[in-house]
């Protein structure tokens, strides 16, 4: 058995991650529901769970195997932030989904202060499901601009704070479209070109990016480079020169982080 130790920041909340046996087949996914072999889950009250986890998408629900064989369900209420580990590939996510987000979570940016002296981060060229992913829980609209009701949700965390880059992910049902009778407007997740059938869909994961503040609210980034300025209106124009100089793009994920954490410095450097 190999022991993983996760210490989650940006809350000080310290999670212990589970342990368990490499022979332990790794998650797998049904519709929008991921499971991982292991986890720890800090609840509300403080207390920690250790174990493999389901974690269902839609319901902000996770249910975990304990120890006797039960199955302990817990709603996003119950839950303060979680850290999961071996999932299953997933053919429908990009080459690059799986990456590393240790070091975004640990504050760094490319030209960060903190870390002049270390290894410049590369970016993964093989997916790696043995990564830690970290989840917290925020009060949300749900995307609701006109609703005050929030209730809690899980968030993955992407980026240091105190202003924390977060991802939900969402199932998207994409049409396809087969060649009409003259052989041509077969179309492929889209409207079709000219006279075609609908032939079925298939399904793909997208990212929706959010910003989490120090005081628990959610910033949605429908338009992650408008949103995200917009955001930082004083640091704005250093922002968006910071991210052409070193050529990163405010829809990869991982990019972003490092564009939030550059921008989380900025703040840093005004306070007294």
């Amino acid at each position: 058995m190999k022991i993983l130790r996760s210490v989650l920041s940006a809350g000080v909340a310290a999670l212990v991650l589970s342990f368990f046996p490499t022979s332990t087949a790794l998650a797998q996914r049904s519709n929008f529901v991921q499971e991982f072999a292991g986890s720890t889950i800090l609840l509300a009250n403080g207390d920690t769970l250790e174990g493999p986890l389901v974690l269902h998408r839609n319901e902000d629900v996770v249910r975990m195997t304990m120890p006797n064989n039960t199955i302990n369900t817990l709603s996003a209420v119950a839950v303060q932030s979680f850290a999961v580990k071996g999932e299953q590939f997933d053919q429908r996510r990009d080459a690059y989904y799986y990456d590393d987000f240790y070091d975004a979570r640990r504050g760094y940016y490319y030209g960060s202060p903190a870390f002049f002296n270390g290894p410049l981060p590369n970016r993964r060229e093989r997916p790696d499901t043995s990564l830690v992913r970290v989840f917290r829980t925020y009060r949300w609209n749900r995307d609701n601009d006109y609703s005050d009701y929030k209730s809690p949700a899980f968030f993955e965390q992407l980026s240091s704070g105190p202003t924390v880059l977060l991802r939900r992910e969402a199932l998207v049902e994409r049409p396809v479209y087969a060649a009409g009778p003259y052989g041509y407007g077969g179309g492929y997740g889209g409207y079709p070109a000219g006279p075609s059938r609908y032939a079925g869909s298939y399904s793909e994961i997208k990212d929706n990016f959010y910003l989490g503040t120090p005081t628990g609210n959610i910033i949605p980034l429908r338009n992650p480079k408008k949103d995200l300025l917009a955001a930082y209106p004083k640091q704005a124009r250093q922002i968006e020169k910071y991210a052409k100089q070193n050529n990163l793009n405010f829809t990869i994920a991982r990019e972003l982080a490092f564009i939030v954490n550059y921008a989380n410095s900025l703040t840093e450097e005004k306070q007294p």
